[in-house]
């Protein structure tokens, strides 16, 4: 692969060690964040799977119609249900109504959530670990203390993502942003 004519190249990757004498232990690269690669992964692995949202937002509709109360209302009551946030007394009682419903939302909920964590653990082994054979099934095969361990450090590189590379430099703060070459009219009170 060509290299990018970089200002400043990456910073060079450090491995991480996963796992215990009982589970085996093996190491894989921290990069400071996903590659495209492996996010393109993750995303073709659930691609067949029906959005958990889709399923909410259908039996919020349905307990909306029937509670007559607004489809936010009704999706408010089952993500506060699921969250279990405090929630007022009418919402209690319509959370109570449709209780078998909701189990069903938050079902749902958490088997999307092992899905997404079982996608971005194997999208990290198949990357990571050189093995594009790498299944699903191979993943739930893992054992527990390996599969926290790399799922942890899934969590650990989005995290990197979100963080800002450098700090702000105190002369960049004091730097005017350059003009966009725009004209607007003025906003405020002349």
């Amino acid at each position: 692969m060509p290299l990018l004519p970089f200002i400043k190249p990456p910073a060079p990757t450090t491995t991480r060690r996963i796992g215990t004498e009982h589970s085996g232990i093996i190491e894989m690269e921290e990069r400071g964040g996903l590659t495209v690669g492996e996010s393109a992964v993750i995303a073709e692995l659930l691609a067949d799977q029906q959005s958990s949202f889709v399923t909410g937002a259908q039996i919020a509709d349905a307990i909306a119609k029937e509670e007559e109360i607004s489809l936010s209302e009704a999706f408010s009551i089952i993500e506060g249900a699921i969250t279990g946030s405090d929630q007022e007394d009418a919402a209690k009682e319509i959370r109570l109504r449709h209780a078998e419903r909701i189990a069903q939302v938050a079902k749902c909920y958490s088997a999307a959530g092992q899905r997404n964590m079982e996608a971005s653990v194997t999208a990290l082994v198949q990357s990571r670990l050189s093995l594009p054979d790498w299944t699903m099934d191979d993943t739930r095969k893992l054992d527990r203390v390996l599969f926290q361990g790399i799922w942890q450090l899934v969590l650990d590189e989005q995290a990197a993502e979100e963080m800002p590379s450098e700090p702000v430099t105190e002369e960049e703060l004091g730097k005017p942003r350059a003009a966009s070459g725009k004209s607007r009219k003025p906003t405020g009170p002349q």
